[in-house]
C-alpha cells in the first residue's frame, strides 16, 4: 500500500508501507523463521491470530503516518550544535593548549588529532551495524547522544581546567568520540522518523543547519563578550547540557512510537542488502558521488580554512576593521541562510539531477580561496544552498526505497559522502 506524502510541486514525498497481508509479502521467502522484529512478534501465533496482528500493525503504522512531531527539531538540534562546537571552535583549544600556528609540527598534530571527527564519522556512517549492532535505530540515537556529551565534557576540561598540560591523546579522544556520534546519529534518527509524517523529517532536516549556526554565529558573538572569550569552555558546558535536554525529548515523545517489523537490523541482513544492492544502490549512486564532493567543500568551507584566512584580531572589510569573531558570525550567517532556506526549498520542488547543485559548490570554492575578504561569505552562501539541496533531495529519494533498506541506504550515502569530508578537512592544514 502507498500512501501520498509530499510529492511534485504540492512537495510531497511518496511513501510506501508494506501491505502485511503475509508474513511471506513481507520479507524475503524463508526469511520469517530468522531472527527478526517480525519473526519475534508473531512466535506463537496461530495462522488467524498473525493475520489479525498484522492488520492492527498495519492500521497502527498508517495512523502514525499521520501524526507530526515537531518535537523531533529539539532532538536534532543539540547533537548539531555539539559537531559545530567541535569544528569551529577548534582554534580556542589549540589555543588553550598554547600551540602556536608558527610551531608547523605541533600544529599538524594538532590538525591530525581534529580530523578524527571526521574519520569517526566517516567509520561510523556503517560502522554502527557493526559496532552497535545490539540496538535498534533508536536505541543507537541514545548512544550517539550519550557519545558526544562525552566529547562536550572531556574537551570542557582540558579548556578550564587542563589546559597547556593537555595530552594530545586527549583530544584524538574527544573528537573521535564526536566523530562516533554524528557518524551514528544521522542515519539512524531518520531512519527512526521514517515511520512518522514526512513534515517531522523537514523538521528534523531543518534544524541539522539551525543547530551548526547557533554555535557558529551566536558562539562567535559570544566569544566577542570578555567573560565568554577567557572561558569558551563554558559554550561546550552548555552544549552538552543541551544534549541531555534533547535524549529526554527523545524519549519521552518519539521512542516509543511504533516501528516497520519489516526491517530487521542484524549484521547478516545490512550484508544481505548490499547482495541485493540493485533494490536500492542504483537509486541514490548520483546523490552519493553529489554529496561527496558537496561535503569536501562543506569541510573546507563551513568555516573551515576561512578561519585560518583570516585569524588576526581584526579583518580590514571596506577599508574597516571589524572584530574577527564578528566577521565569523556574519560569514557564518551567509552559510546558516543558503543551507535553511535550500532545505525548505528544495523539499517541495521535483528531484532534479544533484551535479546541478555542484556548480554552485565549485563556484562559491573559487570565491573563497581568492581570499577577498568582502566576498568570502558569499562562498559561504554558495557552498550551504549546495549543501542544503543535495540532502533534502537525496532524503526524499531514499524514502522511496523498500523499507528494508531505508537504513543502509542512509548510512552508505552518507558514508560515501564524508569520503569527501575527510579528504577536506586534512587539506585545511595545507591551504593556510
Amino acid at each position: 500500500m502507498t500512501m501520498d506524502g509530499e510529492d511534485g510541486a504540492h512537495g510531497r514525498a511518496s511513501v510506501t508501507i508494506p501491505s502485511f497481508t503475509d508474513p511471506e509479502d513481507v520479507l524475503p521467502a524463508g526469511s520469517v523463521q530468522e531472527s527478526t522484529p517480525l519473526s519475534a512478534a508473531l512466535d506463537g501465533k496461530a495462522s488467524v491470530e498473525k493475520m489479525s496482528f498484522l492488520a492492527d500493525h498495519k492500521r497502527e503504522l498508517e495512523a502514525q503516518k499521520e501524526r507530526m512531531f515537531w518535537e523531533a527539531f529539539f532532538v536534532v538540534m543539540p547533537l548539531f550544535c555539539g559537531y559545530a562546537t567541535l569544528f569551529s571552535m577548534q582554534s580556542e583549544v589549540k589555543s588553550a593548549m598554547g600551540i602556536s600556528d608558527d610551531d608547523k609540527h605541533e600544529s599538524h598534530v594538532f590538525g591530525v588529532a581534529v580530523s578524527m571527527l571526521y574519520i569517526g564519522n566517516l567509520v561510523f556512517r556503517l560502522g554502527h551495524n557493526f559496532v552497535f549492532w545490539f540496538g535498534t535505530p533508536r536505541i543507537r540515537v541514545l548512544i550517539a547522544m550519550g557519545s558526544m556529551m562525552l566529547s562536550m565534557a572531556l574537551l570542557s576540561i582540558v579548556l578550564f581546567f587542563i589546559k597547556e598540560d593537555t595530552s594530545i591523546l586527549l583530544i584524538f579522544l574527544s573528537y573521535g568520540l564526536g566523530g562516533v556520534a554524528v557518524g551514528t546519529f544521522e542515519s539512524n534518527i531518520l531512519s527512526t522518523i521514517s515511520v512518522l509524517h514526512p513534515s517531522t523529517k523537514l523538521w528534523a532536516i531543518i534544524a541539522m543547519p539551525v543547530g551548526i549556526t547557533t554555535i557558529t554565529i551566536g558562539g562567535f558573538f559570544l566569544l566577542g563578550v570578555p567573560w565568554v572569550s577567557e572561558y569558551p569552555g563554558s559554550i561546550h558546558v552548555a552544549v552538552g547540557c543541551y544534549c541531555l535536554v534533547g535524549i529526554g525529548i527523545f524519549m519521552v515523545r518519539i521512542f516509543w512510537t511504533k516501528m516497520t517489523l519489516s526491517t530487521s537490523f542484524s549484521i547478516r541482513d545490512f550484508f544481505r542488502s548490499f547482495i541485493h544492492w540493485r533494490e536500492w544502490l542504483w537509486a541514490i549512486k548520483w546523490h552519493c558521488m553529489a554529496l561527496t564532493f558537496d561535503m569536501f567543500c562543506v569541510s573546507l568551507f563551513s568555516p573551515g580554512v576561512i578561519l585560518y584566512m583570516y585569524n588576526g584580531t581584526y579583518v580590514n572589510v571596506f577599508g574597516y576593521d571589524l572584530n574577527r569573531d564578528w566577521y565569523i558570525a556574519i560569514y557564518n550567517t551567509f552559510f546558516f541562510v543558503g543551507d535553511s532556506a535550500s532545505r525548505k526549498i528544495w523539499y517541495h520542488i521535483d528531484v532534479i539531477h544533484p551535479f546541478l547543485f555542484l556548480i554552485l559548490s565549485a563556484f562559491g570554492a573559487t570565491i573563497g580561496l581568492l581570499g577577498i575578504p568582502e566576498i568570502a561569505p558569499l562562498c559561504g552562501f554558495l557552498v550551504a544552498y549546495a549543501n542544503g539541496s543535495i540532502y533534502v533531495q537525496a532524503t526524499k529519494v531514499i524514502d522511496t526505497v523498500d523499507d528494508r533498506y531505508n537504513l543502509v541506504s542512509l548510512s552508505t550515502w552518507l558514508f560515501v559522502g564524508d569520503i569527501g569530508s575527510v579528504i577536506g578537512s586534512n587539506l585545511i592544514s595545507y591551504l593556510y
